[in-house]
C-alpha cells in the first residue's frame, strides 16, 4: 500500500507540470478543484500536499457523513410509529452507538510522502419520534399508508483527537417518516424516510507539525427505504439508502518555508448503501443491531492519480441500539 502511495507523489507533479498552472482539466471534480485552489501561485512546489490534504477531506466527508447518517434512520424500525390511540400520538425515544472505520490520507504523519491509514470513529445518538399521522387503512390488514412521523435526533462524533483531530463534534438533526405500509400479521412494514443533519465543523493535521491541515463543515442530507418485519420477540430489518454530502472545506500545507492554503469551497458527494439488522421486543423496550455497508466510488476526474491514495473506499458500520415505545 505504501509502495501505491509514494508512487503517487511523482504522478501528481507530472500531471501538474504538463496541464499547467490554470489546471484546466485537471480539477474535474470538487478535490480537484480545492487541491488546486490550494496551490495557487505555488506551482508544483506544494501540490503533493495539496492532493493529499483535498483527497483527505473528499475520504473524511464521505466517511463521517456515512456514521453521521447512521443505517436505519430508527434503526431495525421499519413502521412509523403512529398512535397509541385516537388522538395520542406514540413516541419513541432510542439511544444508541454507531463504530465505523475510515480509510483516508494520513495528514497527522510529518512529510511528503503519502500513506493512508484508516481511522475508528465513534457516535453517541439520541432520536426521538413522534406519530403525526395515522395513515390510512385500506383494508383490515393493510394500514398505516401514508402515515406520517416526525423525528428529531441528536448525535456526537468522537474522533480520535490523538491522531490529529479536534475531537468530539455534535450533529443535530431533523426530518420526517412516511408509512408505505405497516406492520401487520400478515405484512411487513415499509418506510421511507428523509432527515437532513448539520455536524459541527472538523479539523485534521497541523500545518506547523506536519505540514498540512484540512478544516470540513459537513452537511448530510440522507434518504432511507426500510422493509421489516416481527416474529415474535425478534424482528428483522433490511433496506437501502442514499446519502448526499455538501458542505465547505479548505486546507493548508506549508514545506520548506513556503505555506499555501485554499479558500473555503464547496465539496460534495453522494454515497449508496445497504444496511440489515435485527432486534429483540420485551414489554415497551427493544435492543437492535445493525450494520451498514456503502461500496466505494471513483472520483469523476480522468486526472486525479488513482495511485495517490484511495478514494471514496468501502465503508462498514455497526449500530448497537436500545429503545423505548411509549
Amino acid at each position: 500500500m505504501e509502495a501505491r502511495l509514494r508512487g503517487g507523489g511523482l504522478t501528481i507533479l507530472v500531471v501538474f507540470l504538463i496541464l499547467g498552472s490554470t489546471g484546466e482539466g485537471w480539477a474535474q471534480s470538487d478535490p480537484g478543484r480545492l487541491a488546486l485552489d490550494c496551490v495557487g501561485e505555488s506551482g508544483a512546489a506544494l501540490a503533493e500536499l495539496c492532493a493529499q490534504s483535498a483527497l483527505a477531506a473528499h475520504a473524511l466527508q464521505g466517511g463521517i457523513g456515512l456514521l453521521v447518517a447512521g443505517g436505519g434512520a430508527i434503526p431495525v424500525s421499519p413502521s412509523t410509529a403512529g398512535h397509541r390511540m385516537e388522538g395520542s400520538p406514540r413516541i419513541v425515544v432510542d439511544g444508541g452507538l454507531n463504530v465505523g472505520r475510515i480509510p483516508h490520507a494520513d495528514l497527522n504523519r510529518p512529510g511528503a510522502e503519502a500513506r493512508e491509514t484508516t481511522t475508528t470513529a465513534l457516535m453517541g445518538r439520541l432520536t426521538a419520534t413522534a406519530g403525526v399521522f395515522e395513515g390510512f387503512s385500506l383494508a383490515p390488514t393493510v394500514g398505516g399508508v401514508g402515515s406520517l412521523d416526525g423525528v428529531v435526533t441528536l448525535r456526537f462524533v468522537r474522533l480520535p483527537s490523538g491522531d490529529g483531530f479536534s475531537g468530539t463534534t455534535a450533529s443535530v438533526g431533523a426530518g420526517a417518516r412516511v408509512g408505505l405500509l405497516r406492520e401487520s400479521f400478515s405484512l411487513p412494514g415499509v418506510t421511507l424516510t428523509a432527515l437532513h443533519h448539520r455536524p459541527g465543523t472538523i479539523r485534521y493535521g497541523d500545518v506547523e507539525e506536519t505540514g498540512r491541515r484540512m478544516v470540513l463543515e459537513p452537511r448530510v442530507t440522507s434518504t432511507r427505504l426500510e422493509v421489516g418485519k416481527d416474529m415474535l420477540a425478534v424482528g428483522i430489518t433490511g433496506g437501502v439508502g442514499l446519502d448526499r454530502m455538501s458542505g465547505r472545506a479548505r486546507i493548508s500545507v506549508a514545506s520548506d518555508g513556503e505555506t499555501s492554503r485554499s479558500t473555503p469551497r464547496s465539496l460534495s458527494q453522494t454515497r449508496r448503501y445497504l444496511f440489515a439488522g435485527v432486534n429483540y421486543t420485551w414489554l415497551v423496550t427493544q435492543l437492535s443491531g445493525e450494520f451498514t455497508w456503502s461500496p466505494g466510488e471513483d472520483l469523476d476526474d480522468p486526472f486525479w492519480p488513482r495511485e495517490a491514495v484511495t478514494v471514496d473506499p468501502s465503508n462498514l458500520q455497526l449500530a448497537l441500539t436500545f429503545r423505548v415505545i411509549y
